[in-house]
């Protein structure tokens, strides 16, 4: 595959220092002088919006950017697929870039594609950086002797872009969770790959996998759990976690939707999602937190998990942004009505209680990127400093096709932070073909969101219509 980068105008904001002094001030002698008044600092430049930049990955297929980490000198990875053709296969790729384009020292032009081939979502890629400089992809893929199903894969490549052969097979980690079912033309209950941490213990997967036993008339269950799955920096199950390797959280039988996981400096994880259980009768966020053993921390929110109604109709979490003491979501959802805006919830690390006080309403950062009542979906919570979290997702009417990016910055009390204009980003990639922020990462001074000009839905996109991936870089203020 023969990868090219088209870079337009990364804007940068930079502000200068002031370096005048006041004059001496005369003094009697023997007496020490009153120190001069500090002159006024400059006020800053004022925010500037980032130009867009393309990253064309294939000549004619769609190609997604999903998700983006830091890698050293304040450059960034960011992963996603790339197809040939529409109807082709879908290759996993790492792209590696800076302020000024691709690190053509990595992979072949800055871009590896990986021996692997993506099945999932818009929301199945993931990527994260090692201490050690290496990095971890994790996606969702077919099942080996069975491509009606699938299994999850974890790919590790060296800092230079290389497949690491020390860990799994050349490279490649595969896991299964469970075995989906066949149901007519469908396969249920298959497994998804969702979000990947690492810490010293292992490397940790969140996904989506079949639930185990049976349903109430005894045949096998089709509903799905969260599940976190735990390897070995060899990329092999690690057996002492959870039961056989994995934690599995099963609410009521209902499907679950996993999405984000964090670790945190004590071993502990914390992972997100939401799920529609009937003892809420809506869709709803699903918080919990485990010990670096894989169960349950009792002490933590409800017996570990924080499952309750916040908004009436809707309330989903993307991701987490995870500051000092406590931590900020992104997703979505409504009181009332069909239309959803982008929501952010703040909670304690500590005990995972919900500060009812964030926000403007109900404890909720809750606000319409449109500014029309349009529908919006917020996709990514990512952590800036100064207590900060930058939001990621898309808003327009009716979710698809007319769909634009969109990132918004609120500061730690749920406000839109008004060194960033205090108002979303709006950016309309493509004509009306469903634009998409989705990933999210900083590295030093430097942030950078990536997602895709949307080609309209996948069902009517052609080899000269269809994604395109797409990113911006500004500096942290």
């Amino acid at each position: 595959m023969k990868a090219a980068w088209v870079a337009a105008g990364l804007c940068l904001v930079a502000c200068g220092d002031d370096n005048n002094q006041n004059p001496s001030i005369d003094a009697p002698p023997n007496v020490v002088p009153d120190a001069p008044p500090a002159p006024d600092a400059p006020p800053a430049a004022p925010f500037v919006k980032p130009t867009p930049f393309s990253v064309p990955l294939s000549a004619a297929g769609p190609d997604q950017l999903q998700s983006a980490t830091a890698a050293p000198d304040g450059k960034f990875y960011a992963a996603g697929f790339a197809a040939q053709t529409v109807a082709g296969p879908k290759a996993v790729v790492v792209v590696k870039y800076g302020l000024t384009g691709p690190d053509a020292t990595f992979g072949q032009g800055g871009v590896v594609v990986a021996p692997v081939e993506s099945t999932g979502g818009a929301d199945e890629i993931d990527v994260i950086t090692q201490a050690d400089g290496k990095v971890l992809v994790s996606a969702t893929t077919p099942a080996a002797g069975n491509a009606a199903d699938r299994d999850i894969a974890v790919i590790r490549l060296t800092t230079a872009g290389a497949l690491d052969p020390t860990f799994g097979t050349n490279g490649v980690a595969r896991i299964s969770l469970n075995t989906g079912l066949q149901n007519g033309a469908n396969v249920v209950g298959a497994d998804a790959a969702r979000s990947i941490a690492v810490d010293n213990n292992g490397i940790y997967v969140h996904g989506a996998a079949r639930a185990f036993g049976e349903d109430a008339e005894g045949n096998p269950r089709t509903d799905t759990d969260f599940a976190v799955v735990r390897l070995t920096s060899a990329g092999v199950v690690d057996t002492t976690f959870g039961t056989d390797g994995q934690f599995r959280l099963d609410i009521q039988r209902t499907n679950a939707t996993p999405r984000g996981i964090v670790t945190l400096p004590d071993g502990s994880l914390i992972a997100s999602g939401y799920t529609n259980s009937p003892g809420l009768g809506s869709t709803q966020p699903v918080l919990y937190k485990l010990t670096s053993a894989g169960a349950l921390q009792t002490n933590w929110g409800t017996g570990g998990l924080f499952h309750d109604v916040v908004f009436l109709r809707q309330t989903e979490v993307y991701n987490i942004a995870l500051h000092d003491t406590f931590f900020t979501t992104g997703g979505y959802g409504r009181d009332v009505g069909e239309t959803n805006d982008w929501i952010s919830l703040k909670f304690n690390v500590a005990t995972g209680a919900r500060d009812i006080n964030f926000g403007n309403q109900n404890g909720g950062a809750f606000f319409d990127p449109s500014g029309a009542m349009l529908g919006s979906n917020c996709r990514n919570a990512i952590a800036l400093p100064g207590g900060k979290t930058l939001l990621t997702g898309s808003t327009g009417p009716a979710n698809m096709p007319a769909q634009d990016a969109v990132f918004a910055i609120i500061d730690s009390t749920g406000k839109l932070d008004p060194e960033y204009l205090a108002m979303p980003h709006v950016f309309k990639l493509g004509a009306d073909g469903n634009d998409q922020f989705w990933g999210a990462a900083v590295s030093g001074n430097n942030v950078t969101v990536v997602g895709y000009k949307g080609g309209g839905p996948a069902a009517m996109q052609t080899d000269t219509v269809n994604d395109d991936s797409f990113g911006v870089v500004f500096q942290v203020r």
